[in-house]
């Protein structure tokens, strides 16, 4: 399987594989935590196409899809938010948002949408929060990322972790 990860613009075709992947996440991350019903009413919310088209057309986010044989396997969100965890509030950081496909969860495809989003932050500390069962934990931490701090993740409070990759 030829992988490789690309940045993607949010075109009708970017909107569209970005919604299939975070349906599939959202689905994945809540499936035996959340009540079917309210998982299904947050999905209704979270898969708005004209909230994604104005999400992925801000300048402070950028898409970045990793494939293999031409079928999106994953993606990660590169955001320049002004929320940040205190142990970054004086410094240039990043939050990051991963996903892959369960079935594709592993080094190669990984690390294809690893170097690309760090080819455009590793001048950034990194950072991202995570449900604390997240099976990429792993990657991140081979990636030098350290969970800084446990906390809950809204909307359902689920446990969560935040990581950070410090660029000092």
């Amino acid at each position: 399987m030829h992988i490789v990860a690309k940045f993607t613009v949010g075109s009708e075709q970017g909107i569209d594989l970005f919604l299939q992947l975070k349906e599939a996440q959202l689905k994945e991350m809540y499936k035996d935590n959340v009540d079917i019903e309210k998982l299904n009413l947050f999905m209704e919310d979270e898969l708005d196409h004209r909230s994604a088209i104005n999400y992925l057309n801000d300048i402070t986010t950028q898409l970045v899809i990793v494939f293999g044989d031409d079928k999106a396997l994953g993606y990660s969100i590169i955001k320049n938010a002004y929320e940040r965890p205190s142990i970054l509030k004086d410094k240039k950081a990043v939050k990051l948002s991963l996903y892959i496909l369960p079935e594709y969860q592993n080094s190669e495809v990984f690390q294809s949408l690893w170097q690309k989003c760090l080819s455009v932050t590793k001048s950034y500390s990194q950072w991202m929060e995570v449900v604390s069962t997240d099976p990429l934990i792993p990657f991140y931490e081979d990636c030098e990322f350290k969970i800084n701090t446990h906390s809950v993740l809204p909307p359902f409070q689920l446990p969560s972790s935040v990581l950070i990759r410090d660029k000092e």
